[in-house]
């Protein structure tokens, strides 16, 4: 007689060693509400940091304009060619020493920020892997059938 393939086949026993791990959907909402947190404080660090840079480029800027004011009555004044010219080279050189100071400072707050931001979304990133890893709750183990009791 033909025996039908699988005909005694039995899904749950089947399922029975097949397990899947549980899902913490709090655990899930929460890392995602501190995903949020970190990436909305390092948005912060950044405008923080992009305001810091404008007000200090501005600033340098400024003094730029008000230095270059100044010695513009070298142009102006009594003095000899030659004074002129000395004094015009002077303010120049210092003129540049101030940009390359400047372009200096602005370039390391620029790095500071970046650093600070980094460090943030590193650290949550880090964090997450750990809460993501403690989330997934070892299956059970399934229930030992028990030995008929001997009487």
């Amino acid at each position: 007689m033909y025996k039908m393939p699988f005909a005694d086949f039995d899904p749950a026993r089947f399922m029975a060693d097949f397990r899947i791990p549980a899902f913490d959907a709090e655990g899930a909402m929460a890392l995602h509400r501190k995903n949020v947190e970190a990436m909305t404080a390092a948005g912060q660090t950044a405008f923080e940091g992009a305001g810091a840079f404008m007000r200090r480029q501005g600033e340098l800027a400024r003094e730029a304009v008000e230095a270059s004011a100044a010695n513009m009555n070298l142009f102006f004044g009594d003095a000899s060619f030659e004074d002129k010219a000395e004094r015009g080279a002077a303010f120049a050189r210092g003129a540049w020493d101030s940009a390359v100071a400047g372009t200096g400072e602005l370039a390391d707050m620029s790095a500071k920020t970046g650093r600070e931001v980094f460090g943030l979304i590193d650290k949550r990133v880090r964090e997450a892997m750990d809460e993501t890893a403690a989330m997934v709750v070892p299956p059970a183990k399934p229930a030992e059938k028990a030995a008929p009791a001997k009487s």
